[in-house]
Parts: C-alpha cells; sequence; structure tokens
C-alpha cells in the first residue's frame, strides 16, 4: 500500500486543458505545492484552487520533488512547506529558484527560528516566509503577492529586518496610501489626496497588508509605525 510520504508527484489539469471549460479571460497564477504531510498539502491545494486567479498545476511530497518539477510546470510561485527538522531550511528554495529562475518561492514555516542569524537567511532565501498556522486570507493573498513581484514576511521577521539595517517591504505609494489611512482618510479621500482611483488605493492597502503579513488596514499601520516607516 503506497504511503502518503510515497506519493508520486500530483500534476493537476489546467481549466484551459478541459475542452468545454469556459475561456479565461487570463491566465491564472500557475502554483507548484510541496509539503510531505499529505492531508495538509491537499487541504491547500484545494484552498487555493477555489480562486479563479490562482491554478495548483503540481504536488510535491518534498523540496527534491518540487525542485525535479519545477522545470516542468514553470510554476509563478512555489508555496514550500518545511519541518523543524530540515537543517537547511532555505536549501529547496535555493535549488528550486535555480531550476525555474521566474518562480517565487514562499516559505511555509512550523516556527520561526531563534537565533536572529537564522531569520535573516530565511529572509534572504525566498521571497515570502510565513508560519504555517497562516489564516487562508493571508494566505492567498500572499501568493497573489508574489505573483506580482512582491516579497511578504511574518511580521517578527520584518521587524527583526528593520533591527538588522535591511530596508522594508514596502513602497513609497504604499506608504503614503498607509500614511493617508492612518490619519483618518476614507479610501475615497486618500484617492483625491495622492491623485489615484479609490481601486489602485484598495490595492495599495492589499499589498501592504501582504507584505508584512498583517491582519487588516489597522494592523499593517500599526506594523508599519512600530518598524519607523510611518
Amino acid at each position: 500500500m503506497t504511503t502518503a510520504l510515497e506519493r508520486p508527484l500530483v500534476q493537476r489539469a489546467l481549466p484551459h486543458q478541459f475542452p468545454l471549460a469556459a475561456a479565461a479571460t487570463a491566465s491564472p497564477t500557475r502554483v507548484l505545492l510541496a509539503d510531505r504531510h499529505h492531508l495538509f498539502r491537499s487541504g491547500l491545494g484545494a484552498l487555493l484552487d477555489r480562486e479563479e486567479d490562482l491554478a495548483v498545476v503540481a504536488e510535491a511530497v518534498g523540496g527534491e520533488e518540487a525542485v525535479a518539477a519545477a522545470a516542468g510546470v514553470r510554476p509563478a510561485v512555489a508555496v514550500l512547506g518545511l519541518d523543524p527538522e530540515q537543517p537547511d531550511p532555505t536549501a529547496a528554495a535555493r535549488r528550486l529558484q535555480h531550476a525555474a529562475p521566474n518562480a517565487a518561492v514562499l516559505l511555509l514555516v512550523p516556527a520561526l527560528p531563534r537565533t536572529a542569524q537564522d531569520r535573516r537567511t530565511l529572509v534572504e532565501g525566498a521571497a515570502g516566509v510565513l508560519l504555517k498556522d497562516v489564516q487562508a486570507p493571508a494566505l492567498i493573498a500572499a501568493v497573489r503577492e508574489l505573483a506580482r513581484g512582491g516579497r511578504v514576511y511574518d511580521p517578527r521577521l520584518v521587524l527583526e529586518a528593520v533591527r538588522t539595517g535591511q530596508a522594508g517591504p514596502l513602497s513609497r505609494r504604499e506608504l503614503a496610501v498607509l500614511g493617508e489611512i492612518a490619519e483618518g482618510s476614507t479610501v475615497q479621500e486618500a484617492a483625491t489626496a495622492l491623485s489615484l482611483s479609490p481601486g489602485t488605493v484598495r490595492n495599495y492597502v492589499s499589498a501592504a497588508i501582504a507584505k508584512t503579513g498583517a491582519r487588516n488596514r489597522c494592523d499593517a499601520i500599526r506594523i508599519a509605525r512600530e518598524c519607523g516607516w510611518l
């Protein structure tokens, strides 16, 4: 009997591969998932597949299978689940980025490293790092942000980066929008003040929430203030 750890790589069929499927207005973001726990991996895949703009194109038991699959499925984002006993948590991320240079790697870790050096290694080794118990909306937002070329980290890693002199992840526009919201402006008022559309303001707020790992816009403002960005 095949165990969960022995399950082969699963490649998913995309909607356009089914002749009766409706044509999409834009190609969905291709996502590769890797985690040695089948239940966690399949649940994450089901979560992401519910989003019209995301498509899980492959699943792998672990980092080695993910590296082998990356060149073939060409993911835009690779989500790698890590285990506490892994001696070098970013090794698979580095190999995957070598195999698929255009893929952004999101590491899901069971806990943050205890030492500052290990935390810096995580930040430097992947475009995103979140805890495995991250809330579903934040995880989905993080995948989308990485697909746009952004970076997303757990707030505690962001604070560590500030203490060690690394630049913050927020753009000038994102900080400007957060600044307006922090002063009590509505989305419409912030849009007028910054000569932006309300939709663009909402996009900047969403990006700031994803990049800081915040729960909502108020939490993103709090994190930005604690980091000295606002």
